[in-house]
């Protein structure tokens, strides 16, 4: 029988289960993504909540065990507007990428800076971070780029443009969309200096089509509530 006690989790995912229960899809620190059986949650006076850093115990012999504590180790959280369309489109990417039981500390630390900060950012830092985030995640799972040279192996230089070739990289290219300064910021992850609009929609642009190629052809329903206005 599997006991495991307190570990650091975020709800990603819930959903209607029998009677009172319900389906709970975690991320988990140590033990990557796990689905479990909230018994009698939907009734609780407490509302376990997503976006919240949780410390959750789970049991059970078989493939799906049952949630048996979860405590807040997190303050008090809401994520509103567009910022929480932008949450719930990373969860469901969590959802439908990461297998279960895969670890993936990386992504759960920047996860967790995701949810934090979300909030508290204006909407083109909201943005960046979401796309550093994609980019993360892609290279997780083994779909990274390597922003540092182009196809030919030379130096990406902040003052040129680029175009990105499917499984080859980037190539210089005079009206290319994508410029070298894009590139070297999501390859550093930083978070202090977002792209102008051009380049924002350009790195979004760039994401989703390593992420299509996941994805398959099944929509994210998220994208239906904010990629026509990203």
């Amino acid at each position: 029988m599997t006991k495991i006690d307190l570990t650091s989790a975020f709800l990603i995912h819930r959903r209607a289960y029998k009677d009172n229960s319900l389906l709970l899809d975690f991320l988990t620190l140590e033990h990557g993504k796990i689905r479990l059986i909230g018994r009698g949650v939907r009734q609780a006076k407490a509302n376990i909540q997503m976006f919240q850093h949780l410390r959750i115990s789970y049991a059970g012999k078989g493939e799906l065990k049952t949630l048996t504590h979860w405590e807040v180790d997190d303050v008090p959280r809401q994520i509103k507007g567009e910022a929480l369309i932008l949450c719930l489109y990373v969860n469901e990417l969590i959802t439908r990428l990461i297998h279960e039981h895969d670890t993936h500390p990386q992504i759960f630390d920047l996860y967790q800076q995701l949810v934090t900060q979300m909030s508290d950012l204006e909407q083109k830092q909201q943005y960046w971070l979401l796309r550093v985030f994609e980019n993360s995640l892609l290279s997780e799972l083994g779909y990274g780029l390597d922003c540092s040279v182009d196809v030919n192996g030379d130096l990406i230089h902040i003052d040129k443009n680029y175009s990105y070739q499917p499984q080859l990289g980037f190539s210089e290219q005079g009206d290319g969309k994508i410029s070298g300064k894009l590139l070297n910021l999501l390859s550093s992850e930083c978070l202090d200096n977002a792209p102008n609009d051009q380049q924002l929609k350009a790195c979004r642009n760039l994401n989703r089509q390593r992420l299509n190629v996941l994805l398959g052809d099944k929509p994210l329903k998220s994208r239906e509530l904010f990629f026509t206005k990203d």
